[in-house]
């Protein structure tokens, strides 16, 4: 792949950053850009555990698109739980049907909340039955903002006789705000 000048430039900036300053900025560049050599220091820039850096390079994977997929999901395994949300927070702006089974499998496999949710909403982008079902699955999740985010998935594609069969026994979750979003959703249709 020939990649400019102006990029390299901005690849040698960053691996020449010392600062947490300097690398945001450097990042920033790299970011700007939007070539995909600049996929894998934009990856790795998601391990830096900054806010304001995961935030640059998230939008800068998102920026390139299609040719970031494949190395996001293929990423995923290696990052620790913050690294594997924003990078599923990429997918899900890129918006590819390749990162389907990312979403499914995170679901399943990660511990932490945040990552579960941005899993459903990913296969929100799907009204098929396969995910309705792990959305469905996602309502019996022992963290509640799991559920939370499953009844509005769920509720995004709109009412049918299933949806209503699993959301009507949330009515008496333990959690308040659980039993108030389904009966809300409910009530509503």
């Amino acid at each position: 792949m020939d990649v400019p000048r102006s990029v390299e430039s901005c690849l040698q900036q960053l691996a020449q950053a010392r600062d947490p300053d300097q690398l945001l900025t450097a990042v920033q560049a790299v970011a700007e850009t939007r070539h995909p050599a600049t996929i894998e220091p934009l990856l790795q820039a998601l391990t830096y555990n900054n806010p304001a850096i995961f935030e640059v390079a998230v939008q800068g994977l998102a920026s390139i698109g299609e040719p970031a997929v494949q190395p996001l999901i293929d990423r995923l395994e290696h990052f620790d739980y913050g690294s594997r949300f924003q990078g599923l927070r990429a997918l899900l702006m890129i918006g590819d049907a390749r990162a389907r089974t990312a979403y499914e499998y995170w679901l399943k496999a990660d511990i932490t909340p945040s990552v579960r949710r941005i899993c459903i909403k990913g296969l929100g982008q799907f009204q098929d039955m396969e995910s309705r079902h792990f959305v469905a699955r996602a309502l019996s999740d022992q963290e509640w903002s799991v559920r939370y985010c499953a009844i509005g998935t769920l509720a995004s594609w709109g009412l049918t006789a299933e949806t209503r069969s699993v959301l009507e026994p949330l009515c008496s979750d333990p959690e308040r705000v659980i039993r108030l979003k389904a009966a809300q959703i409910l009530a509503s249709s």
